[in-house]
């Protein structure tokens, strides 16, 4: 049938060919450069540039064809490439779910060698080398995938952080400064080139970065840390220039408390620059503001600090006495002013509030260590005993202070928990003192004038 229909097509062809010789009898010249020329028919010219045409479309579509089978033998190839590589990858990894890491291990090299243009077979043997705490191994194999694939983020990223966990923090910033000419909006690696430079107190470089994370993420962590680093800036100045820029340490420290008044170690750093310029009555009011605006023990202290040295102390004992008659029920105030009437061999005293506390249910180490010393100031050392074993095994603090970001332990209050690269998330370790804090008290310290006779 199909060798009909051609002679049929091919019949009605030639047919065409005579009609159209027939009513063009004439010859044309077909002209091709330097008075040469063909003569032939019309009818015969037309059917010549039909046949051309065709050929044409012949050669056309047989090099597309050509092309076609060539990709499609390509995308074959990759595709049972990719199905061995699936196989060998998945009985690598099943070694490792039997606990067998060096097969794994092997089977894993093995497959490099195989097909080394596999991205995710140096990565998976890099995990493996980190788990067995191998780094060198580790960075050994990134640094052959980098070889075979040429620089990729995803690697330069990875070989970063196996420096991290292996401490070798030579080469952190230089990979990092790579991975961003790849990639110059990548906030995974601008995150953690500002966290390098953070951890190593680089401060002004840490800003840079962060300002370039700040035009994509725009949240109040991010605006806390940039008051972070920019606070790092200024302790810095204070701790080596503070003479020759005290007027621009206190200008920034202003500023950034204008900027965030709940931001606690400005406050504090900022009532330091005026010690140590011997403004103290200035400082006392900065203490106050901060106390004002946080409610952070913090303040407290210092401001005990300040008044015991001042020779005032009765002016902290009066602010602790307000707070009291405020809010009777606040235990952590009520141990803070048994400690200051310790502090200050005010020891009947110290002893009823003491014994108030333990009367309300509390109970922790800190309140044990705390009567022990009143029992010695009196010399019942019997008792003192008694409570020194119960504080058993003794801790370094008697307030437990503890990052709220991270939940990591403090001997103290400081302004910087280096556990999380956190600014501002350390406070006292509230349920310890079974501590609500009342309305009327937040009314009272928020009206900024609580400490106004005293300072």
């Amino acid at each position: 049938m199909k060798f009909k229909i051609f002679f049929f097509l091919f019949l009605l062809f030639l047919l065409f060919y005579l009609y159209v010789d027939h009513l063009n009898p004439e010859n044309v010249k077909l002209y091709f450069g330097y008075g040469k020329f063909y003569e032939t028919s019309v009818a015969t010219y037309v059917v010549a540039s039909f046949i051309l045409g065709v050929i044409f479309s012949i050669i056309i579509s047989f090099f597309y064809d050509l092309k076609k089978l060539i990709v499609g033998w390509r995308e074959d190839r990759k595709g049972r490439k990719k199905d061995e590589f699936k196989e060998l990858f998945e009985k690598a990894k099943s070694y490792e779910m039997r606990g067998d890491r060096e097969k794994a291990i092997e089977s894993l090299n093995k497959l490099i060698r195989r097909l080394p243009d596999m991205e995710d077979t140096y990565m998976h043997l890099s995990d493996l080398y980190v788990s067995a705490k191998d780094y060198n191994k580790a960075i050994e194999t990134l640094e052959l995938a980098e070889t075979y694939l040429g620089k990729r983020e995803s690697i330069l990223l990875k070989r970063v952080k196996v420096r991290i966990i292996a401490k070798d923090t030579q080469k952190i910033e230089n990979e990092l400064k790579e991975a961003l000419k790849l990639n110059e909006s990548n906030l995974e690696t601008l995150t953690m080139l500002r966290d390098f430079y953070i951890s190593g107190k680089s401060w002004d470089e840490a800003y840079e970065v962060e300002k370039k994370i700040k035009k994509f993420i725009k949240t109040e962590d991010e605006d806390l840390r940039v008051l972070g680093i920019r606070y790092e800036k200024a302790e810095t100045l204070f701790n080596k220039k503070f003479e020759a820029n005290s007027e621009a340490i206190i200008k920034e420290l202003k500023e950034i408390i204008s900027e965030n008044k709940r931001f606690i170690p400005s406050y504090v750093l900022l009532a330091e620059a005026y010690k140590r310029t011997g403004k103290l009555n200035e400082a006392g009011r900065v203490y106050g503001r901060g106390y004002s605006k946080t409610g952070h023990i913090i303040f407290l202290l210092k401001m005990e600090d300040l008044y015991i040295d001042r020779g005032n102390p009765e002016v902290i004992l009066k602010i602790y006495r307000r707070i009291l008659d405020i809010s009777p029920k606040n235990y952590l105030v009520s141990f803070l002013y048994a400690r200051l009437c310790l502090r200050l061999e005010m020891i009947d005293e110290a002893i009823d509030m003491l014994n108030t506390l333990f009367a309300e249910g509390l109970d922790f180490k800190g309140l044990h260590k705390a009567m022990a010393e009143a029992y010695i100031h009196r010399g019942e050392m019997e008792n003192a005993v008694e409570e020194f074993r119960k504080a058993f095994p003794a801790e370094h603090v008697y307030i437990p202070f503890i990052c709220t970001n991270c939940q990591a332990k403090k001997v103290e209050w400081v302004n910087f928990c280096e556990n999380c690269n956190s600014w501002d998330t350390v406070s006292v370790k509230r349920e310890d003192f079974l501590y609500t804090e009342s309305s009327e008290l937040k009314m009272f310290y928020e009206g900024e004038d609580w400490d106004r006779e005293g300072v």
